[in-house]
Parts: structure tokens; sequence; C-alpha cells
């Protein structure tokens, strides 16, 4: 095996990883938006609604964690030593080497980054650290609008479909996540047993 193609399988192998990574992104927006934003709020306030509030910030707090790993610099020291991260910047890094980073996915890339731009005070601040000044204020860190994260959430999968092309593995659209025993068949349970619930409530009623 020749070093240009060591080099290709170190980038096809980080890419698969990365692309992991965005596909775990994209269920838990889905996940999340099954649960908080399709209009059974009424349905999980009846069961447990202070479960579910905890569910939404752990979710949340996670999820900017995760986002904003991709958006980390390719490299970072610790106690001297030098570690790489799966990152945008690792893979570009390595598409140039090869002279495979399209205009396209150079495109993307900044539109991805600029996202991450919205979102990291709150991780830096908030999440990962508990800035004091930040939290004395008061202040909203990280807020965006519907538009920018549904633009957020296009770019990344097609930042990983320019790049998959680009490499030679194609792409693979990671949009669609549900699976058995998922969110939503736990949402069919929760009606069922409220339906079933009433059902026998004006039952007992009428006797």
């Amino acid at each position: 095996m020749t070093g240009n193609t060591r080099k290709l399988q170190k980038l096809i192998g980080d890419f698969y990883m990365f692309r992991d990574h965005c596909i775990i992104i994209r269920r838990d927006y889905n996940t999340y938006n099954d649960l908080f934003f399709s209009g059974v709020d009424e349905l999980l306030i009846k069961t447990a609604p202070v479960f579910f509030n905890d569910i939404a910030e752990i979710m949340s707090r996670d999820w900017l964690l995760q986002v904003c790993k991709i958006m980390d610099p390719s490299t970072k020291k610790m106690k001297g030593i030098e570690y790489e991260t799966i990152s945008i910047e690792l893979l570009n890094t390595q598409l140039r080497k090869e002279n495979l980073l399209t205009d396209q996915i150079k495109k993307l890339s900044s539109q991805i980054l600029a996202y991450g731009g919205l979102i990291k005070p709150a991780r830096n601040k908030r999440i990962a650290h508990f800035d004091r000044n930040s939290a004395v204020s008061g202040i909203v860190l990280g807020d965006h609008d519907e538009k920018s994260l549904s633009d957020f959430l296009a770019h990344l999968q097609q930042y990983c479909d320019e790049v998959g092309r680009a490499i030679g593995v194609g792409p693979l659209d990671f949009s669609a996540s549900g699976c058995k025993g998922d969110v939503r068949d736990l949402i069919m349970i929760l009606r069922q047993y409220f339906e079933v619930a009433q059902q026998t409530h004006t039952m007992d009623g009428r006797r």
C-alpha cells in the first residue's frame, strides 16, 4: 500500500466516523422534534410533565455539545501531546492534501461553521463551563431562529453527500431516522393507554 493510498484510506475512515456522528445529530433532532414539536404536548403533560421537561433540557444541552464537536479545530494539545479531532476542519485538511476539496465543500463548510458561531457561546459559557458573568447577567446564549436550524441540518446533509462523492463512497440520506422502538412508538403506546383509560372511565360512568 502506497503512502497516498494510506492517506486516502485514513480520510475515508475519518469520514465514516464523522458521518456516523452527523447521523446521531440528525436522529437526536428528529427525536426531540417528534417529542416536543409534533402536537403531543397534552399527551406528555398528562403522562409525566416533570420527566419530559427534564428530558427536553438534557437533550437540548447534549445536542449543542454534539453539534459543536464537528466545529472543533483539526487538532488539540493535551499535556504537550497533539491529538486529532473528528471535525470538518480535519476532513477538509485531508481533502485539500488529496486535491479533493471542491468549492461546494468549502461553501457548505463555511455555512455549517457559521451556525456553530451562533451556538458556541452557549456551549462555552453555559454547558461545557459555567461562566459567572453570563449567569449573573441572565443573557440568552446561542439563541437563533428556526430557519438557521433548518439550514444547518440541510447543509450538514449536503456536506456529507459532497464529501462522500469526492472520496468515492457516495451519498447517504440520513434525514429520516424512524425505526422500531423509537419515540413514535412511545407516543403511539401513550395514546393507546389514554384512549383505553378514557373508554374505561366512560364505561364506569354509565354503570
